[in-house]
């Protein structure tokens, strides 16, 4: 341990004032420790996040099961929009994948063996290596898994391996059963098939793409843009999705993306505030009293304003009644009376709304200043006598002059 001096000032302590101080290494332990701590606390806390939320989705799939007449009915006009879209028939994009079984066992494997590794691994690798990010990547598959499963609750759809039990001229197989391997195994009671819309293996697909693209520099990470091109033609080709399962499933990670910019904050943030200037305008025109012996002023910047309903807001909650007193200099002017000055409540509002945060008012308050009672005002005249004859001080005398 090493000890460093320092003067008392009076405070109870030995007689030199000296401090102890540990010494580097134990320092550097306990900091190391600490945030050591901390990451895992932290790491632990978002595991359980995300495992909450899978189970929430898992679970609230299952509110379609019992549906599947309303799914198979929501299949056919999904499917004759996408005729009417001029979208491209799955159907015939699956017939020419059957030209090679090998390629269709392939698609199966990847439809179940790369959809969650791949979107688990990215999670992982932005939560521990670049956790800057993590946030807002956390709260995209947030917001989109949980409109997504708004959607599973509200449309169920069945996939298009099951059309032909509908549309007898649909010719799609179910590729998982004929070639395996299939995702879904006999007796399985956990996964519901009839939740087709929207597709969150093309959305996820996307989110890893973005993500990657965003935290990456090197021109290598362009080529990620092929998951969610493979995903999206894997998913067809199998006959698990249709085209707009995919289109929605991306346009709601597309649309979280957006809602998450920086930039958008800041300006949703400023849509709030001028909101709530909006709805304090409605009130009337606020009046600001200038004086010091007003009951709501206090003085200083965010002192009590009063608005025309008789309601004073202040940084430090200083409330106020107007006193409906003329403005204009009158008999009573060298008595000390206050007189308040009318300005519009949105100049008072940006005067005082900062103040009342903490931070200086970012407008200056437009003041008018009562003409002496000899006439004009000197051009000359400095600030300080205006705010002196405002404010109506009487002299320590009792007489005027």
């Amino acid at each position: 341990m090493v000890s460093i001096p320092f003067p008392s000032h009076g405070r109870a302590g030995s007689a030199t004032g000296s401090v102890p101080v540990h010494s580097g290494s134990s320092g550097w332990r306990a900091t190391r420790a600490g945030r050591a701590a901390g990451a895992t606390i932290f790491f632990v806390g978002q595991v359980l996040l995300l495992g909450a939320l899978y189970l929430i989705y898992r679970t609230g799939r299952q509110l379609a099961v019992g549906r599947e007449p309303e799914a198979l009915a929501n299949a056919r006009d999904v499917w004759s929009l996408e005729r009417l879209l001029d979208l491209p028939n799955e159907s015939a994009v699956q017939q020419l994948a059957l030209h090679s079984t090998e390629l269709l066992e392939l698609a199966n494997r990847f439809y179940i063996g790369v959809h969650f590794p791949a979107s688990i691994t990215f999670l992982l690798w932005v939560m521990i290596r670049h956790r800057d990010y993590w946030p807002r990547v956390r709260t995209v598959i947030l917001a989109s898994t949980g409109a997504a499963l708004m959607i599973h609750i509200l449309y169920p759809l069945a996939p298009p391996r099951f059309l032909p039990q509908e549309l007898p001229h649909v010719t799609l197989i179910d590729t998982g059963a004929v070639f395996g391997p299939s995702p879904y195994t006999a007796g399985d009671t956990v996964a519901n098939q009839y939740a087709a819309m929207p597709s969150l293996h093309v959305g996820w697909s996307i989110l890893v793409a973005w993500g990657v693209v965003t935290i990456l520099r090197s021109r290598a990470r362009w080529l990620v843009i092929a998951h969610p091109v493979i995903t999206t033609v894997v998913v067809v080709i199998t006959a698990n999705h249709y085209w707009l399962d995919g289109m929605i499933g991306g346009g709601l990670v597309a649309t979280a993306v957006q809602l998450t910019r920086p930039e958008v904050h800041a300006r949703m943030r400023l849509w709030t505030i001028t909101a709530g200037q909006w709805v304090w305008g409605r009130a009337g025109e606020a009046t600001v009293p200038l004086g010091g012996s007003h009951p709501g002023a206090r003085g200083g910047a965010g002192a009590g304003v009063a608005l025309d309903a008789g309601v004073g807001i202040g940084a430090d909650a200083g409330v106020g009644k107007t006193t409906g007193a003329d403005p204009r200099p009158g008999p009573d002017h060298r008595k000390g009376t206050d007189h308040p000055v009318g300005v519009p409540s949105s100049v008072a509002l940006a005067a005082v709304l900062p103040a009342a945060r903490g931070r200086p008012p970012v407008a200056d308050l437009p003041v008018q200043r009562p003409l002496p009672r000899g006439g004009a005002e000197p051009e000359d005249r400095p600030p300080s006598a205006a705010r002196a004859d405002v404010a109506g001080a009487e002299p320590a005398g009792g007489e005027s002059g």
